[in-house]
């Protein structure tokens, strides 16, 4: 579709906000003055817009209860048993708690930082013989917390039975409504069986972007010009930007409140690192 037409600027801006998870294909056709005015035509580009949310990594998790030999609640958070989006239906991929330990269980996950949680998605507990064996988690309770210590509960959710079968995607997404939240805890209250023992193959959490990213100078740069600019990528929901700066690590000043994305330092001095 030709969206500009004999312009002169060599920038764009789209007419609409493009869509995110969208790859688009764009190209240029550069035109000569008068009298020849002949076109170029360029070659086709391509980009992929960011998606809207992203999964959450370095993740700690710890339980009430113990985990089977083997079966360690790491499980849930690395990936095990994963083939893109679909799961396997080996044990040894899994989780699987011993049955001992405080009841009910709970399963407590702990992110880096604070994050604008969007959803949680659910592989349930997927071996062969799961149909009969019932391992997997049902009725489960979610909370959240900034600190670790206050808890505000989300809702009780039904988490889906898993198929028993390789190629499991997630069939339980928990929609998180944008909170933010450092910690999650999943209140097993009863599973899909009546053995006292519950086990997971994955979770992932998803969230949208709220804190700023992609520093410019890059962090760790080097060599920065004495009147440089400094920019970054802001929060999705940003309103105004507090820029604290200084060349002490631990209690950087607040320098400045921009609405704008970049702020120039007056006074940056030689051989300093800020």
């Amino acid at each position: 579709m030709l969206l500009s037409e004999g312009q002169a600027d060599a920038t764009y801006q789209p007419p609409t906000v493009l869509e995110f998870g969208q790859t688009y294909y764009w190209r240029i056709d550069e035109v000569n003055a008068p009298p020849d005015s002949t076109i170029y035509r360029g070659d086709v580009w391509s980009f992929t817009v960011e998606p809207f949310a992203y999964p959450i990594e370095n993740i700690v998790a710890t339980a009430s209860a113990a985990s089977d030999p083997g079966l360690g609640l790491e499980n849930t958070i690395n990936g095990s048993g994963l083939d893109g989006d679909l799961h396997s239906a080996d044990e040894e991929d899994m989780w699987l708690s011993s049955g001992l330990g405080v009841q009910p269980t709970w399963i407590q996950y702990e992110f880096d930082r604070v994050y604008k949680l969007y959803e949680m998605l659910v592989w349930n507990y997927n071996v062969q013989f799961e149909l009969v064996l019932g391992f997997g988690v049902k009725d489960v309770t979610v909370e959240y917390s900034e600190n670790g210590e206050d808890w505000t509960v989300l809702g009780d959710v039904e988490f889906a039975r898993a198929p028993a079968a390789a190629a499991y995607a997630h069939n339980t997404t928990v929609d998180f409504q944008g909170v933010a939240a450092q910690y999650v805890r999943l209140t097993v209250n009863s599973g899909y069986g009546v053995l006292g023992q519950y086990g997971l193959s994955e979770v992932r959490f998803l969230y949208v972007p709220a804190h700023p990213r992609e520093p410019q100078p890059a962090d760790g740069a080097t060599a920065v010009a004495v009147d440089a600019a400094l920019a970054w990528r802001v929060g999705r929901d940003a309103a105004v930007h507090n820029v604290y700066l200084d060349a002490v690590v631990d209690t950087p000043a607040l320098a400045d409140t921009v609405t704008a994305s970049s702020y120039t330092p007056a006074d940056l001095q030689f051989g300093t690192t800020y």
